[in-house]
């Protein structure tokens, strides 16, 4: 989900200048029958990513194909201005599999995005690693096999973990079993790559064992050493974070450098809210603390010590996911919530201030399973795709000003 672009999807915030000088002149339009006229119900999963060799992010689908099968759909985008869809089906699976995840990365080094699939697939696989021909057809490299994934992953997050310059994929999971059926002691898996695609399982040799319920993760640099460390969100309970020693080895830090709270988070990401040069945390939960509050944030102290801060202009409803970008040009993140209640808009005024500005800035208050974001116009500012599980319908919401 990272582009390079005005956002905060485990990415800094860039220079804009649109709206640089007038950020409330910013909104979202709805652009979805101009760019997908075509485009049908069904959708089940969507992803923007780089498909062919061009600068123009792509769309990529999972539907249901004739026979009950989960098939890849792609749609490429032309020069900005409209997608056509691809007519060649990009992957199709079995009419038993079932895809809970899916993301898409270069994994070596071709210049196109490669897929990560994860589910549960009729071979009794839990994940599946396609490489992209580069228009837009994905398949399998029998000659590079892939290590086993664990029973009970779903999700992948494709990073360069390590710093060596080759894309890693790290597995998690809310309820990883072992092979006695009991909790897992390592519910993360952690994929090396070895820059041609080909991956090590190094879990053991790198990560701590960790409590199960893992249902998010969020990489940063927390304690300031120039290393990606590791949040994990846990929905059942208190959220860990892993500190990098420097050379990719993992410890818990849990206990001296996190508040002691437990709760049911769903999601959490990351910004220096306070510009401060320490990187802080917002955690959305499905249910509220104590407190009544729904979510909160890790404001960084500095070396990753952390303590607790109120978000006064958070929504109180249930939250599914929480995503930081910097839509006005303003070096100021903005947040965007998922609730039970619909989507959430929260204009960045600076030093933890925020403000409720969903009706100004976006077309409608609508019920979303997810949104991706990713610049479509190559104008440097970030677009939306947000799609409806429920009904398996998309929306394409462009950038603009006024």
């Amino acid at each position: 989900m990272v582009m390079a672009v005005i956002v905060f999807l485990s990415a800094a915030c860039g220079k804009g200048q649109m709206f640089g000088e007038d950020p409330k002149r910013q909104k979202y339009k709805d652009r979805t029958l101009t760019y997908l006229p075509d485009l049908e119900p069904g959708i089940l999963k969507a992803q923007l990513a780089y498909i062919n060799r061009d600068t123009y992010p792509d769309l990529v689908l999972l539907r249901t194909g004739e026979r009950g099968q989960p098939v890849i759909r792609v749609w490429i985008n032309k020069d900005g201005k409209k997608f056509d869809s691809v007519q060649r089906v990009g992957w199709q699976g079995q009419a038993n599999d079932r895809i809970l995840f899916m993301a898409l990365q270069d994994l070596d080094h071709d210049r196109v995005q490669d897929l990560v699939l994860v589910g549960r697939f009729s071979d009794g696989s839990s994940a599946k690693v396609l490489f992209n021909n580069g228009k837009g057809y994905f398949y399998t490299k029998k000659e590079i096999p892939f290590p086993h994934v664990k029973r009970g992953m779903d999700r992948v997050t494709i990073r360069d973990i390590d710093g060596d310059g080759h894309v890693d994929l790290f597995f998690t999971g809310k309820k990883v079993l072992d092979d006695q059926g009991q909790p897992h002691r390592y519910p993360v898996q952690f994929m090396i790559n070895n820059g041609r695609g080909m991956f090590r399982d190094s879990t053991q040799l790198l990560m701590p064992p960790l409590k199960p319920g893992i249902v998010d993760v969020s990489f940063a640099d927390y304690d300031g050493d120039k290393t990606l460390d590791i949040f994990l969100v846990n929905g059942e309970g208190q959220n860990i974070l892993l500190i990098n020693n420097g050379l990719g080895k993992f410890t818990d830090r849990t206990a001296d450098l996190l508040p002691p709270i437990s709760d049911r988070s769903a999601y959490a990401d990351w910004a220096d809210f306070d510009q401060d040069g320490d990187n802080d945390l917002l955690v959305a939960n499905r249910e509220p603390l104590a407190t009544g509050e729904y979510s909160y944030f890790l404001v960084n102290r500095g070396r990753g010590y952390f303590r607790k801060g109120p978000l006064k202009a958070s929504p109180k409803a249930p939250f599914q996911a929480v995503y930081l970008l910097d839509a006005n040009g303003s070096e100021i993140p903005d947040i965007i919530f998922l609730s039970a209640n619909g989507i959430h808009y929260l204009r960045g005024l600076g030093k933890w201030r925020f403000w409720q500005e969903s009706r100004r800035r976006l077309p409608f208050n609508d019920r979303f399973h997810e949104l991706i974001f990713a610049d479509i116009k190559k104008d440097s500012f970030l677009d939306i795709f947000g799609y409806a599980q429920r009904e398996g319908r998309g929306v394409l919401w462009i950038n603009t000003f006024e």
